[in-house]
């Protein structure tokens, strides 16, 4: 690899990095080193780590690296929730463009450089991303089962951010690379989605005009959840918070999202049929008995790499459920009215 010129060093962008985080010390450290290794040059990079009050020893990762590198800065993020985080550190940020991190992920050393190129091959994309390539967050066969479950087509559907091969337009990519420019036009992001808070701008990105640029050989390796506990309990809150955007920002609905509510309620309806001995009941049960058939077809082909057949299927299930049960849950508190007290709070932690 040839040394960039003074010249050319000039002629990239001033990025700015921006990382939410709040009791990460196990993955904060791996996130600052990949981005030490940057390709891009460093006298045209800051990095601002803003920190929700962290109680885990993340604060002292942190403080110490501000101290080694004088590139890197934190602030503090007293609201504890991701997009006050954001919007701090894009309000302190000097760089033209912003690159947002999440501290679960690991990034290749050309993944600045190609995010912004992206962004810069046409003034009509507003955010360019690439491709989550889940890692097992441990050595457990769960930790396992999951990593292949949330990289499979059956088990988080058809995101192209997921499982998308071909480079294009799409609604959304994970964390993103946006001009300031286009977020001064737009707006930042909405302080009272604790959840889905990147779903909704990239949504108002798209209604205003701009391009979602997506390129699947841009790799962030991530470290999902180490076990199927805390699978299904993001897949509910999740869910939960899809409702509570939508009834906020109409613009923001994509069927994909809404397909495991209505599972579980075809399962519900199913149920009080099969009680009630109501005619066709038995052929109403023909979906249930496909669901059945490819998860046993995708589970029993996963190997013990992926932890275990009987492991896989039982996250493919749980998943699935608890996603449609967090919709159901968050419809009814919208119903009651009880939805608007979860606006703008942390989810513990």
């Amino acid at each position: 690899m040839t040394t960039p010129t003074p010249a050319e060093t000039a002629a990239e962008p001033f990025v700015a990095v921006v990382i939410p985080c709040r009791n990460e010390a196990p993955f904060i450290r791996p996130v600052i080193d990949s981005l030490l290794l940057s390709s891009h040059p460093r006298d045209r990079l800051e990095v601002i780590i803003v920190d929700g009050m962290s109680t885990d020893g993340t604060r002292a990762i942190v403080a110490e690296a501000a101290r080694e590198h004088a590139f890197i800065r934190v602030l503090d993020n007293p609201h504890l929730i991701t997009p006050v985080a954001m919007n701090l550190g894009i309000k302190s940020a000097r760089g033209e463009i912003i690159v947002r991190l999440d501290a679960h992920a690991e990034y290749p050393r050309d993944y600045i450089p190609r995010c912004v190129r992206l962004l810069r091959s046409s003034p009509k994309i507003g955010n360019a991303g690439g491709r989550i390539v889940p890692l097992p967050n441990g050595a457990s066969p769960w930790a396992r089962a999951v990593s292949f479950v949330t990289a499979h087509r059956f088990g988080v559907g058809g995101a192209s951010f997921r499982t998308g091969s071909r480079a294009g337009a799409v609604d959304t990519v994970p964390y993103g690379t946006f001009s300031r420019a286009v977020l001064s036009e737009v707006g930042m992001y909405d302080e009272r989605l604790t959840r889905n808070q990147d779903h909704e701008l990239n949504a108002r990105i798209r209604k205003a005009g701009y391009m979602i640029a997506f390129d699947p050989s841009i790799h962030i390796h991530y470290r999902n959840q180490p076990s199927l506990k805390g699978l299904v309990r993001q897949a509910f809150f999740t869910s939960m918070w899809n409702v509570y955007t939508l009834r906020l920002h109409p613009y923001t609905w994509k069927w994909r999202r809404f397909v495991p509510v209505c599972f579980v309620v075809y399962l519900a309806v199913l149920a009080a049929a099969a009680s009630a001995r109501a005619p066709g009941a038995g052929v109403a049960a023909l979906p249930l008995g496909l669901y059945a058939v490819l998860v046993a077809i995708f589970s029993l082909g996963s190997g013990e790499a992926a932890g275990g057949g009987f492991r896989v299927a039982t996250t493919f299930v749980s998943y699935h459920l608890c996603y449609g049960a967090g919709s159901l849950f968050g419809a009814a508190n919208v119903v009651t009215g009880r939805w608007r007290g979860y606006l703008g709070r942390p989810l513990s932690k």
